[in-house]
């Protein structure tokens, strides 16, 4: 018995040994086969990569990584725009990181767990060079039957320029960039944190992008939503404050619409007042030309609502937009364009096409406008101002003879007018109060607030009730002279000097 047990377990051995022979045989043939196969070689790789960009793809080191994941590490990247080296690269990258995963490798090779890309920065030539032309005219992903499967690719701390000609470029700092489930033909999902030049401040941006399609990159679905912190505005057009804004954007590149609201609480135009500002907006825009169609906006400042509709179109951008407002405060509009104390308040509505066009000029003598105005309750902040409008009115009204009226007198109005070269044309004001109406015409300085109005003025009684004292009896011979068609009196009259300090003239003589 003794004898046939040791024979069995020298068997025994003899068929472990050669199962062991055997799986090591196996697995070093497998290890050959994958070796031999390995898709992180450079001459795997570096062909992928120019098909992948359809650029000239230069490395300057790369070496292939087995622990703890399989993969590669590649140094000195850099992207020709189709192989064009007479400009400026599409793109460099410091290093990039391809990692994988064993059980992926075997079962799944064509799937990778994670592509880090560190020190990316991309370059965007000046619009309308034929490079510019040449970004994406193909598409950036080829037709392969290999579905390449991207779990994760990271981008942090990257820079996107875009190139502009006789300037310096204008710079997006990328701090966080993550995209997710790249696969080929589906969407894939990102998180990118940026931090914009103008206005400056950090936008946040989670969605979802894709399907790429080849050749049609302006059909590109994108949905998702956004959040932009802490927009200085300081450097944008002689305005100041800070902007917080958030919404949701779906579309294509071709025609993204975008919805949200904006607030800015300490908004200064020039040297005027701090004023809060507060809107909503839905707008489409045009990923290529950078055109924007405003379906709707609406501003919102103290009491005040303006409302708005229009574009932002062209190169260079000029703003074309139609705007109205219903019973504005005017105080709180003068606010808005003034330094000084506004010296009226009452109520405007008004609307107006309006034109803006981009330029080193003062925002006024960049504007243009068309359109009409309505200011009723209209009263003068001043008291002595106000007094002098109260007992004209009451003097002439036929009703109250006694000149002791015991409201205060408004002043409403109408016009007709134009904003061009920082100057404001009125071809057609009407203006009443209690006793009075008044036909005038003139200009108004945007830029030094200068006033020069002239017309003449219907009086319920005669001119010699304009005026008290000695002045009424020197005028009470002339009141036949201006009598006109069963008015009172009509007189001539002009407004000059300044927004804050107005001068209407009280003599019949009045000349610029």
């Amino acid at each position: 018995m003794q004898p046939v047990t040791r024979s069995a377990r020298q068997r025994r051995i003899r068929i472990s040994t050669w199962i062991t022979f055997a799986v090591v045989a196996l697995a070093l043939t497998g290890v050959d086969l994958m070796f031999y196969f390995w898709p992180f070689r450079y001459r795997e790789v570096h062909p992928l990569l120019q098909k992948t960009f359809e650029s000239r793809v230069d490395v300057t080191r790369f070496h292939r990584t087995y622990f703890p994941h399989p993969g590669f590490v590649a140094e000195g990247v850099t992207l020709y725009r189709h192989g064009d080296t007479r400009i400026p690269p599409l793109a460099t990258i410091g290093q990039m990181e391809v990692v994988g995963t064993w059980s992926s490798l075997l079962f799944h090779p064509h799937e990778l767990y994670e592509i880090r890309l560190r020190g990316l920065h991309v370059r965007i030539p000046p619009k309308g060079t034929p490079a510019r032309g040449m970004d994406f005219s193909s598409g950036m992903t080829p037709r392969s039957r290999q579905r390449i499967v991207i779990e994760t690719i990271v981008a942090d701390a990257s820079t996107l320029d875009l190139l502009r000609k006789g300037q310096p470029p204008l710079r997006f700092g990328i701090e966080t960039l993550q995209i997710h489930n790249v696969r080929q033909g589906q969407p894939f999902g990102f998180f990118a944190r940026v931090r914009i030049p103008g206005p400056q401040g950090i936008v946040e941006a989670n969605g979802s992008i894709g399907p790429l399609r080849p050749g049609h990159y302006l059909a590109t679905q994108l949905s998702g939503t956004y959040a932009l912190a802490n927009a200085n505005l300081s450097l944008v057009d002689h305005v100041a404050g800070h902007a917080e804004a958030s919404g949701r954007f779906s579309g294509t590149l071709a025609a993204l619409n975008v919805e949200g609201k904006v607030s800015i609480p300490d908004f200064r135009a020039g040297q005027a007042h701090t004023a809060r500002l507060d809107g909503a907006y839905q707008v489409t825009v045009n990923g290529k030309t950078g055109d924007v169609q405003i379906l709707q906006a609406m501003v919102k400042t103290g009491e005040n609502t303006i409302r708005a509709s229009g574009r932002v179109a062209g190169s260079p951008k000029t703003v074309d937009v139609t705007v109205d407002g219903k019973n504005c405060r005017v105080a709180e509009m003068l606010d808005l364009v003034e330094a000084a104390t506004p010296q009226v308040d009452g109520l405007v509505s008004f609307q107006a096409h309006t034109e803006f066009r981009q330029g080193p000029e003062r925002f006024f003598r960049r504007l243009r406008l068309q359109g009409e105005a309505t200011v009723s309750q209209l009263r003068f902040a001043q008291s002595g101002t106000q007094s002098k409008v109260n007992a004209f009115s009451a003097r002439e009204t036929k009703i109250a003879d006694n000149g002791s009226q015991a409201d205060a007198a408004t002043v409403s109005a109408q016009s007709h007018t134009r904003f061009e070269g920082g100057m404001a044309y009125f071809p057609d004001i009407s203006v009443a109060l209690p006793g009075a109406r008044a036909q005038l015409h003139g200009t108004f300085n945007l830029l030094d607030t200068q006033v020069h109005l002239t017309g003449r003025v219907e009086l319920e009684r005669t001119v010699s009730h304009a005026v008290t004292g000695w002045k009424s009896l020197l005028l009470t011979p002339l009141d036949p002279f201006f009598r006109h068609k069963g008015a009172g009196a009509v007189v001539p009259v002009a407004v000059t000097g300044t927004a804050s300090h107005p001068k209407v003239g009280e003599d019949l003589f009045h000349h610029k």
